[in-house]
């Protein structure tokens, strides 16, 4: 079966009956190669935090579906995205997570590139007939921020991030969480043996919190849970059942609030003084998820309930893990 093999119409009534996506859809990996096509290289997606940007110089990687990319900050003070491989041999320029150079120079043959993507040298091309450097610039990539979340798209001619977010960030500012007060303090990689939409079904509905998640259900009124449904995201909310220790919500947020941004970023708002998670579900290939998980807190979250947090979540994240896989 292909993603072709049944109609819009005959999909939308399964789903309306309450069914999911036909089988071979978690399974195919002519389906995973169609996501990456018409999904992956097309849409907005989640590659970092502002705080790894701060000066020029500054960079980041991630992975868009399967295409490597890095934001770097710019002499000039920019910040640029770019496919994250050389123009000579295909090889991955930058291997670290972040960190800081002067220029981008490819591990392989030596080809440097400026932090503007242009190319600075290139070993024994001078003797090449006909060789221009400015033919084998980087290819940029568009690049926008919310907050203190940097996004980065594979399409040229993708709309406005806005136009994805739509009505987001108001309803997250409205939870009276400091936004621009979080700062990154831990991270969690999961390898997860399952599809990502399976991994994606699973945050998105809270059917078995109550079954597999006796710490969420202890902390969030299950009874009041509300999911809502956006064009391009969906949130969940519920408000706090025991506002005690580190979820004490008397100057910080009072409710749950999770929000899903298509196709596979999510943030995590914890009742409390200020406790996020954000979660990344990459694909890779049809039976196996990379789920990356950075934990942000306020200055006024201690250490020890940062601890408290993130032993929390954690606990979420491995009964979620064997649900999927």
């Amino acid at each position: 079966m292909t993603m072709l093999d049944i109609s819009g119409d005959a999909l939308d009534e399964q789903l309306r009956q309450g069914k999911t996506l036909p089988a071979a859809w978690y399974t195919s990996d002519a389906v995973s190669e169609a996501e990456r096509q018409r999904i992956y290289r097309r849409t907005w997606q989640y590659a970092g935090l502002l705080e790894d940007l701060a000066k020029p110089g500054d960079f980041l990687t991630c992975t868009l579906g399967e295409a490597p990319v890095i934001v770097v900050r710019g002499n000039d003070g920019e910040l640029r995205a770019f496919a994250n491989v050389c123009r000579h041999r295909g090889s991955v320029i930058v291997g670290e997570a972040c960190g800081h150079k002067t220029s981008l120079q490819c591990p392989y043959h030596a080809w440097t590139y400026r932090l503007d993507g242009t190319l600075l040298a290139a070993p024994g091309m001078k003797q090449e007939e006909g060789f221009d450097p400015e033919r084998f610039s980087l290819p940029a990539l568009p690049i926008e921020t919310w907050g203190p979340f940097v996004f980065v798209s594979p399409d040229p001619q993708a709309p406005p991030l806005a136009s994805v977010l739509g009505e987001l960030p108001a309803l997250l500012a409205a939870t009276g969480l400091d936004l621009g007060g979080l700062r990154r303090r831990t991270r969690r990689t999961y390898d997860i043996a399952a599809n990502w939409k399976v991994v994606l079904d699973n945050y998105l509905e809270c059917y078995h919190c109550p079954v597999a998640h006796k710490g969420f259900t202890d902390l969030i009124d299950l009874e009041n849970y509300t999911v809502t449904e956006y064009e391009q995201f969906s949130t969940q909310t519920g408000p706090v059942k025991n506002a005690t220790g580190l979820y004490d919500t008397s100057g910080g947020v009072t409710a749950g609030f999770y929000a899903y941004v298509w196709p596979n970023f999510t943030i995590n708002v914890y009742p409390g003084p200020g406790n996020v998670s954000l979660n990344l579900f990459l694909p890779v290939g049809a039976h196996r998820t990379i789920a990356t998980y950075e934990y942000l807190f306020t200055p006024a979250v201690s250490q020890a309930e940062e601890e408290e947090f993130t032993r929390f979540i954690d606990q979420v994240q491995e009964e979620d893990v064997v649900l999927c896989e």
